[in-house]
């Protein structure tokens, strides 16, 4: 028996032998959502002067005393320039593997925003916006994302 060479290999995959590069980019996604879990958010301390928030292994701190919401490494923002709170609906775009899904914000004005956190339930992500919203002293907002990308009809 003859044996096999690259060319022979080649040939194979061509001929449907070997699985497909979106079969193995779907077990790969499958594998790493199951292993590094995406789109959750908790709180983690709750006190009067400060929330600590953790999403998808980010932990963000509002700070009560220094009037700032911040990640370990940077300032997100001052609790001055926030403008709201908004929580944003995302339905699912199943093309680009994304489920439906909450975002929280920080609102900073001309269209400027801090991402906070991400949450499939949406009652995560209100509870975590309304507690920063009080923490700030902010309105929360609820808002949709849009779906598609808006366009002028040609005639």
């Amino acid at each position: 028996m003859a044996a096999r060479t690259s060319t022979d290999r080649h040939h194979a995959q061509n001929a449907g032998m070997a699985p497909s590069a979106s079969l193995w980019q779907r077990i790969k996604r499958v594998a790493t959502g199951a292993l590094f879990p995406r789109y959750w958010m908790a709180v983690i301390v709750q006190e009067p002067l400060k929330l600590v928030i953790n999403s998808d292994g980010r932990q963000v701190t509002a700070d009560g005393t220094s009037r700032s919401v911040r990640t370990e490494d940077k300032t997100l923002a001052r609790f001055d320039a926030i403008q709201s709170i908004d929580v944003v609906h995302h339905p699912p775009d199943h093309g680009a593997g994304k489920p439906e899904h909450w975002s929280v914000s920080l609102y900073l004005g001309r269209s400027t925003r801090s991402f906070v956190g991400r949450s499939r339930k949406r009652g995560d992500a209100s509870k975590v916006a309304t507690l920063l919203g009080t923490i700030t002293g902010r309105p929360v907002r609820s808002l949709e994302a849009l779906t598609h990308p808006s366009h002028i009809p040609s005639r």
